[in-house]
């Protein structure tokens, strides 16, 4: 199975210099598409528009070639956001609706297309031992799975009418989320009934950030995209600041109403005075982790109140400390190792081995080495 560093390297290379035949490369990584299906592909099922891709036929080897048939499970897909960008942005390559999407014209691709161009592509860069349409479907099952998409929609976003191929084939990457058990609440009538005039508060679904400054917002559009809190607040000394309702000493009295709170500070040490201050007023301190971050599943730990933001790339046997944040963009190599309370930079690489020590903050854009 690919890992997340080897697909972000083919991903690199597939949307640099773009052609019709990384194209076709490019939607068996990011949209799980069979080779059959990608061959079979124009541009007329490419709904740009409504961001919808639609499978209706595939490509089949015969006696005197290829044909294309009926497929088996006709179905309409939605794009994810930045396969639509990156297809609006290849338009160009195509001169016509009816062009395939793996020749750029009328004349239908053939199976080995796609082949060569990995093969080459593997053979530059030493990706792994072989590199086929396949291994890229695969890599996008694993994704679906780490994402948290259910079987089932799984199931039919790729074509597979049975799920216990999926579970015989990616077992190892799904995992119990029993914190889901949180989105019942939306069932009780018990929260939707008011309680002396005024409307419910459901305590263990609020989340109160100290510090509305730049790394707020982060934190607050971190935890909106997971979807499981039903209130989130600020609050932070600045009294001009219009996003906090009230100063941080606040975090005392609001314990009723918020049993989840994170301080959202730039500064280090002010970050572990509130961390601290957090948990001895007994509030349960989250990991916070954008849903489009990647985290390997083997010997990864996280320590408490680390904030993952969008695009992170956590390698395996890393170890994260309390308190961390690990902006946008950036990528920890294999056995790294950050402290607590640092900061790692957006689009910062920890390389392979090298040690953060505790509170330090590396610059944006940078690579990190401390063996």
């Amino acid at each position: 199975m690919l890992t997340e560093l080897q697909c972000q390297l083919i991903e690199k290379e597939l949307t640099e210099r773009p052609e019709p035949r990384k194209l076709g490369a490019y939607l068996c990584l990011n949209m799980g598409l069979m080779l059959s299906e990608v061959c079979a592909l124009r541009m007329e099922d490419l709904d740009l528009s409504s961001g919808q891709l639609n499978i209706g036929s595939i490509a089949v080897k015969t006696q005197t070639g290829q044909q294309l048939i009926e497929a088996d499970m006709p179905r309409s897909l939605p794009m994810p956001p930045h396969v639509r960008r990156f297809l609006a942005g290849c338009r160009g390559l195509y001169p016509g609706e009816g062009c395939y999407v793996m020749t750029g014209t009328l004349e239908p691709p053939a199976f080995y297309m796609m082949q060569n161009v990995l093969s080459a592509l593997n053979k530059r860069l030493s990706i792994a031992p072989t590199l086929s349409a396949m291994d890229l479907r695969n890599a996008f099952i694993r994704r679906c799975i780490q994402s948290g998409m259910d079987l089932y929609t799984l199931c039919f976003y790729v074509g597979i009418r049975q799920p216990n191929v999926i579970l015989k084939r990616f077992g190892e990457y799904f995992s119990p989320r029993p914190e889901s058990v949180a989105a019942l609440e939306r069932f009780s009538v018990d929260s939707r009934l008011p309680h002396s005039g005024q409307p419910a508060v459901n305590a263990g679904m609020n989340l109160l950030i100290l510090g509305a400054g730049s790394q707020g917002p982060v934190v607050k559009e971190i935890a909106e995209a997971l979807g499981i809190f039903s209130r989130i607040a600020f609050l932070d000394d600045d009294s001009e600041n219009k996003l906090a309702i009230g100063p941080l000493s606040d975090y005392r009295e609001l314990r009723g109403e918020f049993t989840a709170a994170i301080p959202s500070f730039g500064d280090s040490q002010l970050r572990r005075e509130y961390f601290d201050k957090l948990v001895q007023a007994g509030y349960a301190i989250p990991r916070l982790i954008h849903p489009s971050a990647t985290i390997s599943k083997s010997s990864v730990s996280l320590g408490v109140g680390v904030v993952v933001e969008a695009k992170v790339i956590i390698a395996n046997d890393v170890t994260v400390g309390d308190n961390v944040i690990l902006s946008a963009g950036c990528v920890l190599d294999r056995e790294c190792v950050v402290e607590e309370d640092s900061h790692v930079g957006c689009a910062c690489t920890v390389t392979r081995g090298s040690r953060v020590p505790r509170k330090m903050r590396i610059p944006a854009g940078s690579v990190y080495e401390n063996k």
